[in-house]
């Protein structure tokens, strides 16, 4: 879901995209601004903590977020609440895939490495 292209001078830069209901939104952009403002590679990038605001009194995020940003934030006065709840195990916000255009025309495909069991970004024609 939310298929997203950036262009760099005109060209594919990435393409991106998860599902996630309501994180969709939120896990495309803190890819993005994972991989452009952070220099993360996108591998990284996909497998960085999330956290999700959506309209509410609280910001729902994964532990690996809170413990890594958590201080910060609720200085600011934000509060954070882990991701998951009594019914579901799943303490993950979205599942992204990605692909990444090189500079000399090669492609780095990626995906979730452990959210909802991982992803795959499987080239089915590598070149030499």
């Amino acid at each position: 879901m939310a298929p997203t292209i950036i262009l760099k001078d005109g060209e594919p830069f990435l393409a991106l995209g998860s599902p996630g209901g309501s994180t969709i939104i939120t896990t495309v952009l803190q890819t993005i601004l994972n991989r452009v403002d952070l220099g993360m590679g996108i591998a990284d990038a996909i497998a960085a903590p999330r956290a999700s605001q959506r309209n509410t009194a609280n910001v729902t995020a994964e532990p690996a977020f809170i413990d890594d940003y958590g201080k910060q934030l609720t200085d600011y006065g934000h509060t954070l609440t882990p991701s998951g709840d009594a019914f579901t195990s799943a303490a993950e916000i979205g599942a992204a895939t990605a692909i990444e255009f090189l500079p000399d025309g090669r492609m780095v495909a990626a995906a979730e490495p452990k959210r909802r069991g991982g992803g795959s970004a499987m080239v089915l024609r590598p070149s030499p």
